[in-house]
């Protein structure tokens, strides 16, 4: 059928994304709807696409740039949903005609959009599940003057049409890259970001996450061909980092090909792309691991993630997970540690089913199968079409959340023209909101005084030699600063108390170190910051806290190793202002004993004079804002605020 008008109508695509620095990500998901609506003669004769809108920008800025919009259409999630609503609101207003159309993770599927379209009156249309067929039926509607309500896979003005199937053939999708659709936006003087697809959906069904049951756990292949064009582009085009977009990559056998093949194209094309980010497999060790090690050969790999959200044999069936069993976890560590692959363990705070000692007793085990550099501690936050945020499931659970301000760690706060939000779990049955505050706090010590290493060798110490347990120790330092508000510690911990409470009624987590920058920092990494700027200090306050441990757990260290590992601890911390050879002389055989230690091999401790040498590859000399990003944002997936090149030099008598 033919368009009834000649002239076209102006189409624009939004997809806002952050600016760190330079680097920005492509809008992959509208550039997927574009590049296989334009297949159809229909739409390419009758729709003109003016253009891609990605920046962050004043949202009356970006509506002025546009020329007589008859179709905006927005690709949202959770970190740009406000931005985008603020945009379409603002094109209403100067252009009453246009349609709006969102689509993407963030929208309500049909049976919770409740009163969606009273709140958001600008909005006209919303896609539910997989956008290509449908966002094209939208515009030849547009073209034809038809009716939307004859299109399956969204609702239009409250109005919802039949489920859409997923597509099983997704290769009909030409890929936005190889089409060149992107090619406008790649002459901008930006460093670009990708978003990769092999496959779409995922097999499980955590009820945290969206992905499964938007999917209805069915996983559908791109070709190969397709996809290592791609990746060929994306080596040719100077790419730096690619996320990979799949749930879990290394569920499929081919998909230890695809890493070959990434990392041969690597090799021939000067290091590009220079990083690649996965989701793995969930329950694939063995392939996972080969994956790893091809990446980590190829130094692309952003370190290897094992997900397992929680160690609670109860939280795991209440949140529908299963998780490698903690033998094959610690068995794992060992194999990644060998192989220097970096590993990052991610759990998460506020899990339906989970208590304070639970979590407690996960976060311990955790530690104890080496997790030490390597341990992320995430908060619960709700997704709109998550099973988590159905109302019965609410309701079993007592699940209740509080609208916050999405952390956005390393940017400026108050740089951004619209503030994004995200709903935290701030208490369940089983985690009333004083236990989630306590376990928020012990998060925090573990993640600052052990991940980033700041107390790291003094708890391993304590762990091997007295059979302490790691929650123990962390636990004690919040006793510690509750009880001494006038050390570095209990000042930090009044400081967490403070934004954990304000921010669990709604207010910012916004953490600033104003010495280093205007950015924003985790709380953990706020923490190690300004101890760095006092760590002469602190590490003579930690021998006041080691005192208390030892009373409060009625043990006691022996003094000359004790004093031992204090300097040793001191030592290996990556300090602003570390001469380029740290040197100390220690009475026992620490560092070795230490190394053993932090893989989960025992070692003889031995008693002799030794000499602790450290070669320091930076030279940050007061350079404080380099110092905080290389070490602690860039870094800290891979432990670099720890000294990697230590030697300990028995001395001859």
């Amino acid at each position: 059928m033919e368009s009834i008008d000649t002239e076209k109508s102006n189409l624009y695509l939004f997809q806002f994304s952050f600016l760190y620095g330079k680097e920005i990500y492509l809008p992959y998901s509208v550039g997927t709807l574009w590049s296989y609506a334009r297949t159809i003669p229909e739409i390419e004769k009758n729709i003109a696409k003016k253009g891609f809108r990605i920046l962050r920008e004043d949202p009356k800025k970006v509506v002025d740039s546009l020329e007589n919009p008859s179709i905006a259409a927005f690709s949202t999630y959770v970190w740009n949903f406000e931005m985008s609503k603020e945009v379409a609101r603002v094109i209403k207003e100067k252009y009453p005609d246009c349609l709006i159309v969102f689509g993407g993770p963030q929208i309500p599927d049909p049976e919770r959009l409740d009163d969606f379209f009273e709140k958001y009156p600008f909005i006209d249309i919303t896609v539910h599940g997989e956008g290509e067929i449908t966002f094209s039926e939208i515009l030849l509607a547009h073209i034809r003057k038809t009716d939307y309500k004859k299109i399956p896979g969204l609702t239009y003005r409250g109005h919802t049409t039949d489920i859409r199937p997923r597509t099983r053939d997704l290769n009909i999708f030409p890929s936005p890259y190889l089409t060149g659709v992107f090619d406008d936006l790649l002459e901008l003087p930006y460093h670009y970001q990708t978003v990769w697809e092999t496959n779409r959906g995922c097999p499980y069904g955590c009820t945290f996450c969206d992905w499964g049951s938007m999917t209805a756990q069915k996983l559908f292949q791109f070709d190969d061909e397709r996809i290592f064009n791609e990746m060929q582009l994306f080596a040719e085009k100077k790419v730096n980092h690619v996320y990979m977009g799949d749930a879990n990559f290394g569920i499929l056998p081919r998909d230890i090909e695809i890493a070959e093949r990434i990392a041969k194209i690597n090799e021939e094309n000067g290091g590009y792309p220079k990083k690649i980010r996965v989701n793995f497999a969930k329950n694939n060790e063995d392939r996972v691991f080969e994956i790893a090690k091809i990446f980590n050969k190829q130094k692309m790999d952003k370190g290897i993630t094992l997900s397992v959200q929680s160690m609670d044999p109860t939280t795991l069936l209440t949140i529908k997970r299963t998780n490698l069993k903690y033998d094959t976890l610690s068995s794992f560590m060992k194999k990644y540690a060998d192989e220097q692959i970096d590993t990052v363990v991610e759990v998460i705070v506020g899990l339906p089913g989970e208590t304070y000692q639970t979590f407690k007793d996960g976060i311990n085990s955790l530690l104890g199968a080496s997790a030490h550099n390597s341990l992320w501690i995430y908060r619960c936050t709700v997704l709109p079409n998550a099973p988590m945020n159905y109302a019965e499931y609410r309701k079993q659970h007592g699940i209740k959340t509080v609208r916050t301000p999405i952390e956005l760690n390393h940017t400026v706060p108050g740089s951004d023209p619209v503030q994004e939000y995200e709903n935290t779990i701030y208490e369940t049955n089983t985690l009333p909101k004083d236990d989630m505050i306590r376990t928020l706090l012990l998060s925090w010590s573990v993640s600052a005084f052990h991940a980033l290493g700041l107390m790291q060798v003094i708890a391993i110490f304590a762990n091997n030699l007295h059979n302490v347990k790691y929650t123990d120790f962390y636990e004690s330092i919040l006793d510690f600063g509750e009880r001494n508000p006038e050390t570095i510690i209990g000042k930090e911990y009044k400081a967490t108390k403070k934004i954990i409470s304000n921010a669990l009624e709604g207010g910012s987590w916004d953490d600033i170190v104003p010495e280093y920058s205007k950015q924003t920092w985790s709380l953990e990494e706020g923490t190690f910051l300004r101890i760095m700027l006092d760590n002469e200090r602190f590490y003579d306050e930690v021998k006041k806290f080691v005192e208390f441990f030892q009373k409060s757990k009625d043990i006691k260290f022996n003094n000359s190793l004790l004093e031992d590992i204090v300097k040793y601890q001191k030592a290996v911390i990556v300090k602003p202002n570390d001469p380029k050879v740290i040197e100390i002389d220690v009475k026992n055989s620490v560092h070795s004993f230490f190394r053993s230690a932090f893989i989960g091999k025992k070692s003889e401790m031995k008693q002799d004079k030794f000499k602790i040498k450290i070669q320091n590859p930076y030279n940050y000399q007061d350079a404080k804002e380099q110092y905080a990003t290389e070490i602690v944002f860039w870094g800290r997936r891979g432990g670099k605020s720890v000294y990697s090149d230590v030697q300990e030099i028995r001395e001859l008598n």
